[in-house]
């Protein structure tokens, strides 16, 4: 069988993948309790799969590592003997042996963190701050089921529960500079698995075929019949002083292809795409994530975001939408700043903000409470924008004591089922084609017939603001517009302006005119020619509104 984990919207639930891909969730028949961990049915033995109802639907959810071990991951190097060789070549091999054999005599095993463990889909961090050198090596993970200690070689296969694809990233300056390998491959993100856990008995482990590809371009190609250690070799080897655990991933060495090899060197860059698979087990997939410099980052609870600052005076805080980033904004900050403090961030997930993990308009919620605590700020004003709506109005519902008023641009609801499996789609969409293939279509659809006709820059800088996005940042904050709730619109007190355009498809002039007559103390005001992008598309008049809303008693 084939496993996978995803975010449901109870918790990381475990499915089993059929052949279509499409993950059903499955649940223990005897106890009727769902399955969180890859651990509970290693656990429940051979047999687990017979206890297991499978779900007859497939769920949404963001794919998750199929298994994190509760220990470090064993890895076997220089265990391809052209790998072995093209390495001790390269230069950066500090543990070669002083004869100048490269193939080793016995299994070279290292080890790296389970905190380095990502799902597909997810960015890998390259700490450029650290490594001017990453790369990728490809490998076939071997997933332990039960407590194997000096186990023979005959019999090891026994131990085996079934096997994954990992990416065993190297930063190779590191590597060779500290002269062993830990920290080279230890660094957060090094270690993508997935896409799914598969049970032993649907591979033959002595003849997988295995292959990395780096933005299509085949660079590994192998099969595991070339191994210098096989797996038995390795189990035994391990278990002869180690008794390994069950839910143990042993990583079984990268072939000849990596990015050392080649000359010059083909080193990973920030937008490169890694993608390994092999016969059976899937294909994983991850983008090299962008480098946003460090200092640029500001803290706020247990995140990273991207944070501008200007201007003095009440504080007043603009939030994006979907697909958008502070840049959404530029048109209106320096008059605002002019009479306040403008505080405008990036949500997690979104452009330069790193992606922090599975989104919710709770969470973001959270993240906008935490900094504006960070920052010492009591109460603001706030500016949102479509999605960033619906944080801007849940937050002001949960802490009406800490806003003063409430300027929302195109303001959304709750999305209505048809919507929520349409933003779904489209979710799935970018996370198998990346954003290229959703963002043209977007702004022909939430862009004006004027904006179209007569605003060429602002069509190219939607465009680009869509294309900037990371594909698993931006599907999970349309997993988290879709499972949105309706904010308690009722129970804000503060004065609340609505402002959207005509041509506004998303955010339609009757949607507006229903919150109208729901909030307390609100006004509306509705831009002539003009899309779901009303700060780019109309920015004088929406910077003469939000200036005159924001400055009037």
């Amino acid at each position: 069988m084939r496993f996978a984990r995803i975010d449901h919207t109870e918790g990381p639930r475990v499915c089993v993948v059929d052949d279509t891909g499409a993950a059903r969730v499955v649940s223990f028949t005897d106890t009727g309790e769902p399955v969180r961990t890859l651990h509970e049915i290693i656990a429940a033995g051979p047999h687990a799969p017979e206890r297991l109802t499978v779900a007859a639907t497939a769920e949404p959810g963001k794919v998750l590592a199929p298994i994190v071990p509760h220990r470090n991951i064993f890895c076997v190097g220089r265990n391809y003997a052209e790998h072995a060789a093209e390495f001790a070549a390269s230069g950066f091999d500090a543990t070669g042996s002083s004869d100048g054999q490269h193939v080793p005599e016995c299994p070279v095993v290292f080890t790296k963190p389970a905190a380095t463990v990502i799902a597909t889909g997810d960015p890998i961090d390259p700490h450029t701050d650290l490594t001017s050198m990453l790369d990728y090596e490809g490998e076939i993970g071997v997933i332990i089921g039960k407590r194997a200690s000096k186990v023979s070689k005959d019999d090891a296969l026994n131990y085996v529960w079934g096997y994954t694809l990992i990416n065993d990233m190297t930063a190779r300056d590191l590597q060779r500079d500290h002269k062993q390998w830990f920290i080279g491959k230890s660094l957060d993100t090094f270690c993508p698995l997935g896409p799914w856990a598969v049970t032993a008995d649907e591979v033959d482990i002595t003849d997988t075929a295995l292959q990395t590809r780096v933005n299509g371009e085949v660079r590994q190609d192998t099969n595991t019949s070339m191994l210098i250690f096989d797996v038995p070799t390795i189990i035994e080897s391990l278990s002869a002083g180690i008794t390994l655990e069950p839910g143990d991933v042993i990583a079984t060495g990268t072939p000849v292809g990596v990015g050392i090899g080649f000359d010059p060197p083909k080193f990973l860059q920030p937008g490169d795409e890694v993608t390994i698979s092999a016969t059976g087990l899937g294909e994983l997939r991850n983008v090299i994530g962008g480098s946003t410099p460090q200092d640029t980052l500001a803290t706020a609870g247990a995140h990273r975001l991207f944070v501008e600052q200007s201007g003095t005076g009440p504080t007043v805080v603009l939030i994006h939408g979907l697909g958008g980033a502070t840049t959404v904004y530029e048109p209106q900050v320096a008059a605002l700043a002019e009479t306040h403090t403008v505080l405008r961030y990036d949500l997690s997930g979104h452009g330069r903000s790193p992606y922090a993990g599975p989104a919710s308009i709770d969470g973001w919620v959270q993240e906008l409470a935490d900094l504006l605590d960070e920052r010492g700020i009591t109460e603001t004003a706030l500016v949102a924008h479509s999605m960033g709506t619906l944080v801007a109005t849940t937050f002001a519902a949960r802490h009406p004591e800490r806003v003063t008023k409430v300027a929302l641009l195109g303001a959304v609801r709750a999305q209505p089922e048809q919507a929520k499996t349409a933003t779904r789609g489209r979710a799935r969409t970018v996370r198998e084609s990346g954003m290229s293939a959703v963002a043209d279509a977007i702004v022909a659809n939430a862009l004006s017939k004027r904006t179209h006709a007569e605003r060429p820059v602002t069509v190219a800088a939607v465009r680009e603001l869509l294309l900037g996005q990371t594909a698993e940042g931006y599907a999970t904050a349309c997993e988290a517009l879709a499972a949105a709730a309706e904010p308690d619109f009722v129970s804000i007190s503060a004065p609340v302006l609505l402002i959207t355009g005509d041509e506004d498809k998303v955010s339609p002039v009757a949607v507006n005119e229903a919150l109208l007559d729901l909030y307390p103390r609100a006004a509306l005001h509705v831009l002539d020619g003009v899309g779901h992008w009303h700060t780019l598309e109309d920015p004088a008049t929406v910077t003469a509104q939000l200036a005159e809303f924001l400055t009037k008693p």
